[in-house]
């Protein structure tokens, strides 16, 4: 992640700060490599009154990004998606989302959506095998939200060090996340 600095703050301070935020969010669940968190970090810390809004209207722009991703991998595959997913060097990771979605289907792309895991791969992998529109959009609005959620609310609450916080303890949180989901996906089978 970038350190945030004085300089950083004076330009996410602008009122369109917040949409250039929204359009990050939009692209890196397309192609964008950079993650959204660190620019929703100084935003979030410089709008504290706004952090529910910035964190709906990320994960809003960040699954229509995703869903952009899910018809790539639906319909321009060979044209778009391999060259994406070539230029990235992710043609294993491409072949590992693509079995685990098949498999497990909304449960990893909740996964995805939440964790370190490239979610932009895990969308056009959800597209080329079809897997039902409606969960996709479901499972990645609740990952992706949640994700922001938890990144906006520390960073509104801790301030300037809320990245390295987040930085030293994402893992744990992601593992703290995916294993509440296996408890769900437990109790969800043993019915």
């Amino acid at each position: 992640m970038l350190n945030i600095n004085e300089k950083a703050f004076k330009t996410l301070e602008n009122k369109r700060s917040t949409w250039f935020l929204y359009f990050i969010s939009f692209i890196e669940s397309i192609f964008f490599p950079i993650p959204t968190d660190i620019f929703i970090i100084p935003i979030a810390l410089t709008n504290k009154n706004k952090v529910l809004l910035i964190t709906f209207m990320t994960t809003l722009f960040s699954v229509l990004g995703g869903i952009i991703g899910y018809l790539i991998g639906l319909y321009f595959f060979n044209e778009v998606g391999k060259e994406l997913i070539g230029y990235y060097s992710l043609q294993e990771e491409f072949n590992f989302f693509t079995n685990l979605i098949t498999e497990y289907g909304y449960i990893f792309i909740f996964i995805a959506g939440f964790t370190p895991l490239p979610y932009k791969i895990a969308a056009i992998a959800s597209g080329f095998i079809n897997m039902p529109i409606l969960i996709f959009i479901i499972s990645s609005f609740f990952s992706r939200g949640l994700r922001f959620f938890i990144v906006t609310y520390i960073s509104s609450k801790v301030g300037i060090n809320a990245e390295k916080i987040i930085r030293k303890n994402f893992l744990y949180i992601s593992i703290f996340l995916f294993s509440l989901v296996l408890i769900i996906m437990w109790f969800e089978l043993a019915k």
